[in-house]
């Protein structure tokens, strides 16, 4: 596929996805790779964040909402206080993963018109073109570090996942 005519990377399934990153073309290459893994990684750790409230509210006997309504009964205002940290704390992840997911799938697509910029002589070609890679960089390095933090407070049977994310994220 020449490079003017990229793909809507989002809009592809993961067959032709492949089957275009396999293609003799110009796009998608390492970068789309790079920034597809890094949302992966995000992904799959909004998954354990998703996961982690839900045993939270179910730790508590809740059917939805907030776990500190069922603290009291669990252990006074120190468990409410706990639970609230809790949820305060994976909510907060959740927000963070679900950011650099947008923000890679975001990244995927500029990287493909960023080498277009290159191809087609733009000056700021080379510029864009190394700002993208760093940028999906950071985005996987800081996926990378909330994994890290949030592990050690997982619930046991997902913490798997949540070392396939941080695997993800270190590789991208």
């Amino acid at each position: 596929m020449p490079v003017g005519s990229l793909p809507d990377v989002k809009s592809l399934t993961v067959n032709r996805y492949l089957a275009e990153l396999a293609a003799d073309s110009l796009f998608p290459s390492a970068g789309a790779a790079a920034g597809l893994t890094a949302a992966q990684a995000a992904a799959l750790f909004a998954m354990v964040c998703r996961v982690n409230l839900r045993k939270l509210k179910e730790i508590r006997g809740e059917s939805a909402g907030a776990p500190e309504a069922g603290a009291a009964a669990a252990g006074g205002k120190k468990g409410k206080e706990e639970a609230g940290a809790a949820w305060s704390f994976w909510r907060k992840m959740l927000e963070l993963a679900e950011d650099h997911q947008k923000r890679c799938l975001e990244l995927v697509q500029a990287d493909g018109a960023a080498y277009r910029e290159v191809v087609d002589g733009d000056p700021q070609g080379p510029a864009h073109a190394l700002e993208v890679p760093l940028a999906i960089a950071r985005h996987a390095r800081e996926t990378a570090e909330l994994i890290r933090q949030a592990l050690p407070e997982s619930y046991a049977p997902v913490r798997a996942d949540a070392e396939t994310a941080l695997h993800l994220a270190e590789g991208s």
